[in-house]
């Protein structure tokens, strides 16, 4: 289920794509692309920090904030310096299947960006949530879908001994998991049932063989 509401969220990305035309698609696209790169990259800068506090729900709110944040500002600096200044006419088709394909595949990206979100949260161990389709297999599909872009802007902009994307994301993920595992309540164990021990026979002192009780009553009459 969940694969298919990434289907109609990538839908309506596109549907507003077709709307904005190819031009603002693409600095959108832009904006949204560098926004989860510096979300993913700073994260593990921003945990270092003591203010941000140490629970569950930090590294979540941290990388929505930062995501959010540079997006406002690459938006901003790209409606003023480009998208509000002027326009870029595309042919039509163009404008139309190629602003298409790139909302579709945007929006995909922040959907797998979302779920990513919901992995690091205890709220992926809610049985509903595991039901729905947030499974193991759909988490290494959406890192692998969001390292190829990060991946794009490492080719750009990054060193040669830079972590790639893939990796970072799945240390993200394994430095989450004991936060995520503590939130879960432990099932209490039943005890054990308790078996009542056996008295102890006594013992010859001299030999160690057990003795056996003598059958209380008069002793059994001898045939002459």
């Amino acid at each position: 289920m969940v694969f298919w509401i990434g289907i109609l969220v990538s839908g309506a990305f596109a549907w507003l794509a077709v709307k904005l035309r190819f031009y603002q698609t693409w600095a959108l696209i832009f904006n949204i692309i560098i926004s989860i790169y510096l979300a993913i990259y700073l994260q593990p800068v921003i945990a270092n920090i003591s203010a941000v506090g140490d629970t569950p729900y930090s590294s979540v709110l941290a990388m929505a904030a930062v995501a959010l944040a540079s997006f406002l500002v690459l938006h901003g600096i790209s409606y003023i310096c480009l998208t509000g200044q002027f326009n870029v006419q595309f042919p039509k088709v163009f404008d139309t299947l190629g602003s298409g394909f790139l909302g579709f595949a945007v929006g995909f990206l922040v959907w797998c960006f979302l779920t990513l979100l919901i992995y690091i949260t205890p709220a992926s161990q809610n049985t509903f949530v595991k039901e729905i389709g947030f499974t193991d297999r759909y988490q290494q599909t959406g890192v692998s879908y969001i390292a190829g872009f990060c991946d794009l802007v490492n080719a750009i902009v990054s060193h040669d001994d830079m972590d790639s994307a893939e990796k970072t994301i799945n240390d993200l993920l394994k430095s989450e998991e004991p936060q995520v595992q503590t939130q879960i309540p432990a099932k209490p164990e039943r005890p054990a049932p308790v078996t009542p021990a056996k008295p102890a026979e006594p013992t010859n002192a001299k030999t160690g063989i057990p003795e056996q009780n003598e059958p209380l009553g008069p002793p059994p009459e001898e045939d002459i």
